[in-house]
């Protein structure tokens, strides 16, 4: 008894961690803006980016968190917000993070 709730205390927490570490809320949600790209963005190393202006975030897509990229703090400029009553920020850390807020 004692090792079966264990172990659904265990698969509760995995699939917990796995749930939330992928998904993406709608109102966090960030659309490349018309004309504009991502594209030049490169992949971040393990030890951060390259470029001293440049800063290494998970961008909240609409298909989920992007893989960590090198961006400039300019990156808000060229994504809009799924929700319209929302806007583009940007939060530190390693990877940082790139989504919408009220």
């Amino acid at each position: 008894m004692l090792l079966s709730r264990r172990i659904r205390v265990l698969v509760f927490c995995v699939v917990s961690a796995l749930t939330s570490a992928c998904g993406v809320d709608e109102d966090e949600i960030v659309r490349v803006r018309e004309g504009e790209s991502l594209a030049d963005a490169e992949y971040c190393g393990s030890f951060g980016c390259e470029q001293i202006y440049e800063f290494c975030a998970e961008v909240f897509l609409e298909f989920g968190r992007s893989p960590p990229i090198c961006v400039t703090e300019d990156v808000c400029d060229r994504l809009e917000c799924a929700n319209t009553n929302r806007r583009c920020a940007i939060f530190d850390g390693f990877p940082g993070q790139v989504k919408c807020i009220d």
